[in-house]
């Protein structure tokens, strides 16, 4: 496929059809992360793939839970919104990230910790090459047939999560791509024109 095709035609799948994603498919879209462009070529993300239905339904459960304490509405069991969506998938990708730290926040951290602290939540350099790589991830699964939604909604229970999936400080959860075969994908969205976007100076 076509690379422009796939960016054009690629769109977040909030329903998913019951058939697994094999194995095979899923490293495929893993190696096409892996090139993505990385700060300093850190390659400072994985991924963990969770499968498994008993595993999926505590992770649903420990979202369910946050955001029920945070709204102060309960969510059945078997409700799927756009926090707990991953659970309607056949595979929820968990993308982690590890630390990543360059001369320039070296030299910031040592000589202007006030530059230092508001560039690591403006640029951070590092969460940037995590996303470049889940981009990718994205655009091999549709080129592959397979529906993606990227999700961080579901953040809001970042700890928990951690905890239940074995990620441990300095690497953390940074998103979950929900993974599978389209049921039903909606409309695109139309675009802004390139023209309308873009600044000659």
């Amino acid at each position: 496929m076509d690379v422009f095709e796939a960016m054009k035609g690629r769109q977040s799948i909030r329903k998913f059809r019951k058939e697994p994603v094999p194995r095979e498919a899923l490293l495929k879209m893993v190696e096409a992360a892996s090139w993505a462009p990385s700060a300093g070529n850190a390659q400072n993300v994985r991924f963990l793939v969770v499968e498994d239905k008993e595993l999926l339904t505590k992770m649903k459960g420990i979202v369910d839970t946050v955001v029920s304490r945070t709204t102060g509405k309960p969510i059945a069991p078997d409700k799927i919104n756009n926090y707990n969506l991953f659970w309607g998938a056949p595979a929820a990708v968990c993308v982690i990230g590890g630390p990543y730290e360059s001369t320039t926040d070296r030299l910031l951290r040592e000589k202007d910790p006030k530059r230092h602290q508001v560039r690591r939540f403006q640029v951070n350099a590092g969460l940037q090459s995590v996303s470049a790589s889940v981009t990718q991830f994205l655009l091999a699964a549709y080129a592959l047939g397979y529906g993606t939604c990227w999700m961080t909604g579901l953040l809001i229970a970042k700890p928990e999560l951690e905890s239940a999936l074995s990620v441990r400080f300095p690497e953390e959860l940074l998103a979950v791509i929900a993974v599978g075969k389209p049921d039903s994908p909606p409309a695109k969205p139309p675009r802004k024109p390139p023209a309308e976007i873009t600044t000659f100076r």
